[in-house]
């Protein structure tokens, strides 16, 4: 038997007849009830989710959100298959599906755990090619890679500019360094070893009063790197600041007690201000961390001359 053809505007207008559109608008609420609870991988209860429910049956769905606790209720609906999607920013999209066998079917509290998002794949090469030039010495190559990365990921910016700035300072171009260095200052004021780093910058390229003013805002306290105070102070030395460089190599010392380098180069400073006390007090110390040194055998020397 030949199917019978029927035109599209027949369709339509039998369709029409059939099934008014109102009736399929509304066809898959009713009196059912669907919860549950939203939480991370841990347990912990994740607010706000987005759980989009929809029966692909009944022509429809609706959306709600989970409360402060992770709790969610689909109230109002239709029994059947009910395709329920859990959408959250930072995490994994995830659906599942729960069968409302009636509508006075009470079904038990559904948890749903959704997984962190990871970062997507092309970010992921991006950033591990830009890291691996920049650890080749590939700066220039590094660089460009560095701000494609920005231009992908704009919350990347600061993190990209810092490791920029960073390769400037490798090849001893520390005006530009500098100039990357301040838009992370700029973004994040409180960075505290950008800032250093920034200030060590500026004194390696000479640019002594920007170093102050870089070093003005810095808190030393909150450095627990003792190399970059001990550069800090040698920075200074070189330039012909005894009084700072003693005060960074006293905060080396208080960062790092047993910083040979730190209590060697203090005390040739307070030998240059005559204060053999307190330089043979810090030779000593050279000695007693260190004596088959070079630095240990040159203040075993001193300390023979300061008797």
């Amino acid at each position: 038997m030949r199917s019978l053809q029927v035109g599209p505007i027949l369709v339509v207008a039998a369709l029409a007849v059939a099934v008014p559109p109102a009736v399929l608008a509304q066809d898959w609420k009713g009196n059912g009830r669907i919860e549950g609870q939203v939480t991370d991988e841990s347990g912990q209860a994740l607010p706000g989710v987005s759980v989009k429910a929809e029966n692909s049956d009944r022509g429809g769905g609706t959306t709600v959100k989970s409360d402060k606790k992770g709790h969610w209720v689909l109230g109002g609906v239709a029994a059947g298959a009910w395709n329920l999607d859990f959408d959250a920013e930072g995490y994994v999209t995830k659906r599942i599906t729960v069968t409302l066998p009636s509508e006075l079917a009470r079904l038990a509290p559904i948890k749903v755990p959704l997984a962190k998002a990871g970062p997507p794949a092309e970010l992921v090469e991006a950033s591990q090619k830009a890291e691996q030039l920049y650890q080749e010495g590939k700066y220039e190559e590094a660089r460009a890679e560095f701000l494609k990365l920005a231009q992908m990921r704009p919350e990347l910016e600061a993190a990209a500019n810092q490791r920029i700035g960073f390769s400037y300072i490798q090849e001893k171009n520390y005006e530009k360094a500098l100039e990357y260095l301040d838009k992370v200052l700029q973004a994040d004021p409180q960075n505290v070893q950008v800032r250093a780093i920034a200030a060590q910058a500026a004194l390696e390229g000479k640019m002594t009063d920007r170093a102050r003013e870089l070093l003005a805002g810095l808190d030393t306290s909150k450095i627990d790197n003792p190399d970059l105070l001990f550069n800090m102070g040698v920075n200074f030395l070189n330039g012909g600041d005894t009084a700072n460089a003693l005060d960074y190599f006293t905060k080396t010392i208080a960062v790092d007690p047993k910083y040979v380098d730190a209590y060697f180069r203090r005390a040739l400073v307070y030998l240059g201000q005559g204060k053999n006390a307190e330089s043979k007090a810090d030779f000593q110390k050279v000695v007693e961390l260190d004596p088959s040194s070079e630095m240990g055998q040159q203040a075993q020397k001193a300390l023979g001359q300061l008797k």
